[in-house]
């Protein structure tokens, strides 16, 4: 009886190893799929926030750049000024 228990067990592992055994490249499958979702995801999150910090590089930038167009507008405006003194006093002391 004990033989015949040990066998049953036996042939049960048996068929149940050749049912994985089938199925397998199924189970796999599905876990590759599920894995490449989500490194697509994991990418696609990755992507998102280099494209917000390079948005917020380009802000900064154009900030700096704005900020430096002012002040050369502020220094040719000076310049102006200065140019027109210079030819007030050129023009006063020629008359």
């Amino acid at each position: 009886m004990a033989d015949g228990l040990k066998m049953l067990i036996a042939m049960a592992l048996f068929f149940g190893a050749m049912y994985l055994y089938s199925i397998s490249p199924e189970i796999i499958g599905k876990f590759k799929v599920r894995r490449q979702k989500k490194t697509v995801l994991k990418k696609e999150k990755n992507r998102a926030k280099e494209k917000i910090q390079l948005q917020k590089g380009r802000d900064e930038n154009s900030k700096i750049i704005q900020a430096r167009r002012d002040q050369i507008k502020q220094h040719f405006k000076w310049l102006e000024e200065m140019n027109a003194k210079i030819k007030q006093r050129s023009e006063a002391i020629s008359e």
